[in-house]
Order: structure tokens, then sequence, then C-alpha cells
């Protein structure tokens, strides 16, 4: 029905501090004055007692965690207190005789306190609680309106029809205005959330986007040398510690870079990405792709790789993109690619930076750009840093990869 002061989770104590802190000023400015003219009002004893009640629970309601964590009922509240106001006798004494006649006890300064309720329940609620404050306050506004009618009010409230609008009009804007204020608060906190939630939303698909590139060719290099080793072992035994270095190697950086990435969702205190160490894990960037290079070579495919033009330094978003977007085409060279396919990367400079790599392999080809899940990541990462790829078969058989980067 209704949410706590701050989201959904305990009040914070700044929060509580600064909730008492408004209820005590209230309290302490408007209070006295309520109380010490009602006891001046020359009403019977039953009434005055009646009508400091109403004054006190009026004021009660702003103190937590009534208006933080039920602000509904504190209206509730509220708006009965402000209708005992409404029908009580007027008010004489010394306030009338300043006032230059007798004077409502719904006028009296802590009515005020039903405009802050309705602020709460408009900013802290959900539908259709705020609707219903709102039209609550103005059947109330009407109802002080039509008091101002009676003819036991005083002269100087009955006044000219103007002043009468004026004051009714007071009412009915200062309604609208607290109601319009809470909704206003309530939009800016969804909207705050909604873009908190969207930013978690591209954090995880980064991440994903990260341990599938880092599992996904991994594991097929692995897979591919295990496979290699395996025919191999029978003719050439000698080769079987060379083979296992290769698949130990990969999977020791595999697991160095799974750790970085689960560093991302460990609370950091300074925000950098650890490993499990606790030391900062760095990613890969361009100068790494002899490395990646060669492991694919490992598995028993040729690949060349070929730079063109002076290579510029560029942010280490960009250069992560790029390499990833040349391992994910590495690892489908070698998923589907075939074994002993030939490939080749190209890294050219004098355009901004364009990646290509295309191999002339006979297997099953790979997935239609925007199905798999690699192709996807790799759209999506091109996307991020202003880039475009084109992804399909080549003419001459084969597949090939192109992407150009901005740099």
């Amino acid at each position: 029905m209704t949410r706590s002061w701050e989201g959904d989770g305990p009040l914070p104590w700044v929060g509580m501090v600064v909730t008492v802190g408004v209820a005590a000023l209230c309290a302490a400015a408007l209070l006295p004055t309520g109380l010490s003219a009602v006891a001046d009002g020359g009403l019977d004893a039953g009434w005055r007692w009646g009508l400091a009640a109403l004054l006190v629970a009026l004021h009660l309601t702003l103190v937590p965690p009534l208006v933080t964590q039920w602000p509904v009922v504190a209206l509730a509240i509220g708006s009965a207190s402000m209708l005992g106001l409404v029908v009580a006798p007027d008010l004489g004494g010394t306030l009338a005789a300043e006032s230059g006649g007798a004077v409502p006890p719904v006028f009296l300064p802590s009515g005020l306190v039903w405009f802050v309720l309705l602020y709460a329940v408009s900013a802290r609620t959900v539908a259709p609680w705020p609707s219903i404050g709102l039209a609550t306050g103005l059947v109330g506004s009407v109802l002080v309106l039509v008091r101002l009618w009676d003819s036991s009010a005083s002269e100087a409230l009955q006044g000219p029809l103007g002043w009468r609008l004026l004051l009714g009009g007071s009412l009915l804007a200062g309604t609208v205005a607290a109601w319009a204020l809470g909704r206003y608060r309530a939009t800016r906190q969804a909207w705050t959330a909604a873009l908190s939630d969207r930013a978690a939303a591209q954090e995880r698909r980064r991440i994903a986007r990260e341990m599938h590139d880092v599992v996904a060719h991994s594991l097929a290099v692995v897979v591919a040398q295990a496979e290699g080793g395996r025919m191999l072992a029978a003719t050439q035994p000698e080769r079987a510690p060379e083979i296992l270095d290769g698949i130990a190697s990969q999977g020791r950086e595999a697991l160095g870079q799974m750790r970085g990435l689960l560093g991302v969702l460990r609370e950091a205190g300074d925000g950098s990405v650890a490993d499990g160490s606790g030391a900062e894990a760095p990613q890969p960037t361009l100068a790494d792709l002899p490395t990646l290079v060669a492991q694919v070579r490992a598995t028993g495919h040729q690949v060349e790789l070929e730079t063109f033009g002076d290579p510029r330094r560029v942010d280490p978003g960009t250069a992560l993109t790029a390499y990833r977007v040349v391992q994910e085409s590495l690892t489908n060279v070698v998923k589907h690619a075939g074994r002993g396919a030939t490939a080749r990367v190209s890294v050219d400079w004098t355009n901004g930076l364009t990646l290509t790599v295309s191999d002339d392999g006979t297997g099953a080809p790979a997935p239609a750009a925007g199905v798999g899940r690699g192709l996807i990541g790799m759209h999506e990462r091109i996307e991020l840093v202003g880039g475009t790829l084109a992804v399909g078969p080549q003419t001459d058989g084969g597949w090939q990869t192109c992407a150009r980067i901005p740099a």
C-alpha cells in the first residue's frame, strides 16, 4: 500500500533525524498558538479538551514511523482532525479580538500540518493513494469555503465575496501545490531508479559479453588442442608435453581473466576491478594479439597477423573491444572453419582502425549475424565505441569479419 520514507528499506538515520526535526519545529512554532487560542476561546470544557486533542493528534502524525512508514494512515488521522476543526464552534477571546471577530478553529496555524501530510502521501505512496489524497484535500477546501458562509462566523471572515473567494482559492492552490511537489519527488525517484536499473542491466550485459568471450575462446582452443593431441599421441608421443603445456597455459590465462571479471561483482573500495589476489586485473589490448594468434596456431590452424599503417594510442575501452572482436572471430575459425583452415588477421590504421579476420575454411558456417551470442556481443561492443561491424561469407569461400572503429 505504501512505501517507506527512502525506498523500501529501513529509514536512514539522517532521514530520521530530519523528520523528527521537522515534526519538532512544527510543534514548537504552531502548537502553542493553537492551544492558547483554544484555552482562551470561551468554549465549554468539552470543546476545549476536544480541540486540544485534535491539535495534538494533528502534530503527532508528523512523528516517525507514522508519517514515514504509514503516510496514508497519518493522512487519514490528519483529515479526521481537520474535519473536527471545521465543524467546531468559533473561538472568541484574545484571538477573536485581534482578528476583529470570532475565528473558526480550522484557521489555527496547526492546520498547515495537513499540507505536509498530503505531500508525504503524494511522494511516498503508489496509486491510487496520491489521487485519493488530492481528492480529500479538494473536498476539504470546499468544506472550509462553505464554513466561511456560516452565519455564526465573524464579520471579518464573512466580509466581501472577493475576500472569501481569495481565501478559498488559496486553500485550493495550497492543496494542489503540496500534491504536485510530492508527485514531482516520486517521479524523480522513479526516474533515478530506472536509470540505476538500466545501468545495472548494461553492466550485466557487459560482464556477460566478457564471460562469453573468455570462456568460449579458451574452451575452443583447449578442445582443439586436446583433440589434436589425441591424434598425435599414437604417432608422436614426444609432443604430448608440448600440447599439455599449451592447454595448461591457456587455462591459466582464462582463469586470470575470469578472476578480473568476477572482481567486478564484488564491492571494491576504490571502484577498481580486482582479481583474486586483490590486485588490479589488466585487460587485454591490441598488444596482446600476437599471443592470441599463437594460441590459435597451437590448435593446428595457420594464422597470419598483418599490420598496416602507424599504430596509434587508443583508450582502454576501444583497445579491449578490438581485442575481443578478433578473439571472437578466431574462436569462430577454430569452431567452424574446419581443421587445417588458414586464417588471416589484418589490423589497418590508415583510416581509423579496421580489423579484418578472414578464413578459407570449409567447415560448418558460423551463425548468421545477430543470431549467435558471440556475434551479438561483437555488434554491441562495436556500437558502444561508435563503430560498424560486417560479418558474412566470402565470395570465394570461407568467412570474414570486418570491424571499423573510429580511432
